[in-house]
């Protein structure tokens, strides 16, 4: 497996567990439709069901997780975090890779506001630390930081129910999502340099 086959396989992973980030600033209703026509087309042809289809695609994904982490291309801790991803993940998501990459910014922006440091400051302090743990070092309170890194994403999210663009059922759906991935934001421990 070639450098190029995990970064692929790192970014399928992350566009299958990202889908909820993205609600909030796009209707990507049509293409997530065109996927699951796609993906019923494909199935068809196959014989099988669509949900067999998808488990076969995460079972594939999750063998070359499985590969690389053996062959040493990726770290342990890489591979159980793409495989969580993939388990947890929807094959159509509603959003892409840089919508993701996007609201995960937008939340370390809102936890520098809250820390009173400029993101590159925050960039600087988390090598060997957490956010957490940041946190408390400034006499703050951990759910206060989550708060604060959700807000923005509440915000664009009441935007996107008030604008009939989404449902409040996704709304709260694509809520529940980025709650559980601001606590794991919350509680990693960055690598020291």
């Amino acid at each position: 497996m070639t450098r190029t086959t995990i970064a692929a396989l790192a970014g399928t992973a992350a566009l299958v567990a990202g889908g909820g980030t993205a609600l909030a600033g796009h209707d990507d209703g049509s293409r997530s439709a065109r996927c699951q026509e796609r993906l019923a087309t494909i199935a068809e042809h196959r014989g099988v069901s669509v949900a067999q289809l998808e488990a076969e695609i995460k079972a594939r994904l999750l063998a070359r997780v499985d590969a690389a982490e053996k062959a040493g291309r990726i770290s342990a801790e890489q591979a159980a975090a793409l495989r969580e991803r993939i388990e947890e993940g929807s094959l159509c998501a509603e959003g892409r890779h840089a919508n993701v990459r996007h609201g995960i910014r937008g939340m370390f922006r809102a936890a520098a506001d809250f820390l009173g440091l400029t993101p590159m400051e925050l960039r600087a302090r988390l090598p060997g630390t957490s956010l957490a743990a940041l946190a408390q070092k400034q006499g703050k309170s951990v759910e206060a930081l989550k708060a604060a890194m959700l807000a923005p994403a509440k915000e664009k999210l009441a935007q996107a129910v008030g604008s009939g663009r989404i449902t409040q059922a996704r709304a709260d759906q694509a809520l529940e999502k980025l709650e559980m991935l601001v606590d794991r934001l919350v509680q990693r421990q960055f690598p020291a340099r």
